[in-house]
């Protein structure tokens, strides 16, 4: 551990062309995501199997709680780290002690209110669980700085390592602990033992000792860019999580259960996929902002072969969901079936909207961006408002409808200004939406005739919307450009010449 001189600048990978950056954090990502969701969905499969919807209800019931409190412990800070262009080490420091108190401040809150938040779901077990819980933010947060040292310096390969190794102790620590004891404890311990191997191990991949507590001149700045981020992550929490909170407050736990399972088994893998191509992007288009044309090129090829891995896995899904529950959860979650349908519609519209965040923090645009956010969750919010009136599934089927409403408005605000312009939204963004639909559609329309034996019939028809979206993807120059992408890659792979590129 090396200690730095207050005005010394954070190294910054230098690199004329980004196009081998890019390629191999997003293999780097692909390997390490491979691994994160496998865990996800083996998490879903075998835990669901060894604990009850209501011990998963009540663990889904402190994570709005959590969530909530962690954006004003993280204050957007990590993502200033990556987006300013020349930062010392003295507001590195400054922004680590600030992560550190306002980290122990939140935690030492969540603890005295644990009683509180218990007897507002009725549910006394939740105190003891949320006390252990609220130690999670402290944990992440001594490593939060030393992580945003590694995606600004762009080393997305022990980034890979290090979310692989965290998913992998905290999927077994968990299931150990269901094997031994099934109840909730078994996920609380999973989630705290990956939030400490997760902090020693950034602290590992970057020897870097804060000093003594000192804020550094235009550590201001650092906060005012952050407030852009918290801003947008305080009101996406409430269309994130709202529904939760209402379906826990009205229904109960074991629906609440259902819902979080259906939302586990699609929505949070997806997500899990658009966070960590997000550490590759934002530093790299953040490099790029003064050459408009290579700005765009990097962000479309990358966007384009997302949209083509994600979006006919989840038509498949979304089509097939009263198969695709009970084989991978079993037969007892049969009731979330009809959840999962509604919010894999959902999963169609996330893909496309999730990567806009990457053009706002590398343009600096963190206050468009809360402003977005703001009005995105008023809309979310009614929605679950009204829905819940109705039932779990009522509140999927809105969650779904706002999501694709929201899509083409999120896309015109994002093209306003910036190296993305508004033409996209027609030559490439409203076509890919147009093929994911089409392929729903197609699948939902032959699903009968698929084969009776429940692997087969998701793997044909998983297998079949491959081939219908890249079908319908023919048709466009985007879609076009996308396959050639594709191929060229898979050329490259086959005769084991990848090589570092240029865009």
């Amino acid at each position: 551990m090396t200690q730095r001189k207050s005005d010394e600048t954070v190294e910054t990978v230098a690199n004329d062309s980004y196009g081998g950056t890019v390629m191999r954090g997003s293999f780097y990502t692909a390997l390490s995501q491979g691994v994160t969701v496998g865990c996800q969905i083996g998490s879903v499969i075998i835990l669901s199997r060894l604990l009850t919807a209501t011990d998963f209800g009540l663990i889904a019931m402190i994570g709005p709680v959590i969530a909530f409190l962690s954006m004003f412990k993280e204050m957007g800070l990590l993502q200033a780290v990556i987006q300013k262009r020349t930062l010392t080490y003295g507001q590195l420091n400054s922004l680590f002690w600030i992560n550190i108190g306002v980290s122990l401040v939140l935690t030492i809150f969540l603890i005295l209110m644990a009683p509180l938040i218990a007897a507002f779901y009725n549910e006394p077990e939740l105190t003891w669980l949320i006390r252990v819980m609220a130690l999670n933010m402290i944990l992440t947060a001594l490593g939060a700085q030393h992580f945003a040292l590694l995606n600004r310096r762009m080393i997305f390969g022990r980034i890979a390592i290090n979310a692989s190794v965290v998913a992998i102790c905290t999927l077994s620590v968990s299931i150990c602990w269901a094997l031994i004891s099934p109840t909730p404890w078994a996920l609380v311990a999973g989630t705290v033992t990956g939030a400490v191997v997760g902090t020693v191990m950034v602290w590992v991949w970057v020897p870097w000792l804060p000093s003594r507590p000192a804020i550094a001149p235009g550590t201001g700045d650092l906060v005012g860019f952050g407030a852009g981020v918290t801003g947008f992550k305080l009101a996406n929490f409430f269309s994130r999580n709202l529904d939760s909170i209402l379906i826990g407050r009205v229904w109960g736990g074991t629906a609440l259960g259902f819902y979080d399972r259906a939302y586990k088994l699609l929505l949070f893998p997806l997500n899990r996929v658009a966070q960590p191509l997000s550490q590759v992007m934002v530093p790299v288009l953040s490099r790029m902002q003064d050459e408009p044309h290579r700005y765009a090129h990097a962000f479309f090829r990358v966007f384009g072969l997302m949209q083509l891995a994600i979006l006919p896995g989840v038509a498949a899904m979304a089509a097939m969901a009263d198969t695709a529950v009970p084989f991978l959860l079993g037969a007892q979650w049969t009731e979330s079936a009809p959840i999962f349908a509604a919010l894999a519609l959902a999963g169609l519209a996330q893909p496309l909207a999730n990567p806009t965040g990457w053009l706002f923090v590398s343009q600096g645009r963190t206050t468009e961006m809360a402003w977005w956010g703001l009005t995105s969750a008023l809309i979310s919010c009614a929605a679950f408002v009204w829905g819940v009136q109705y039932g779990v599934v009522e509140v999927a089927s809105a969650y779904a409808a706002v999501s694709l409403a929201k899509l083409v408005p999120l896309w015109l605000l994002i093209c306003r200004k910036g190296p993305v312009r508004s033409d996209s939204i027609r030559t490439r963004i409203i076509p890919l939406l147009c093929a994911g639909l089409t392929t729903y559609l197609a699948i939902m329309l032959v699903r009968d005739i698929l084969p009776e034996a429940a692997l087969v019939r998701l793997l044909s028809g998983i297998a079949l919307c491959y081939v219908v979206f890249a079908g319908v993807l023919t048709l466009t120059p985007f879609g076009r450009q996308i396959l050639a992408e594709v191929r060229d890659l898979a050329a490259k792979a086959l005769s084991g010449r990848i090589k570092k590129g240029a865009i």
